[in-house]
């Protein structure tokens, strides 16, 4: 994968995303979205083991009103 990112790029991902960037800011964003992603481009996830979540999501909001397995 390549480390450079194109305006394209950067102008897709903020199609998707819904962000309004002004047209002198394009470059700037993309410099940036370019470091932040270094880190992540730098890891090999074939090397980190996988686990399972630590905790669990409940998109129904039930989860401080007991548990979450159909059970009251």
């Amino acid at each position: 994968m390549s480390a450079e990112i194109s305006l394209d790029e950067v102008k897709r991902r903020a199609q998707v995303a819904g962000v309004a960037i002004r047209d002198d800011r394009w470059e700037a964003v993309r410099r940036l979205l370019v470091e932040a992603l270094k880190p992540l481009r730098a890891v090999d996830s074939r090397a980190i083991a996988t686990l399972e979540p630590a905790m669990r999501f409940d998109a129904r909001g039930e989860s401080r009103k007991g548990p979450t397995d159909g059970r009251r």
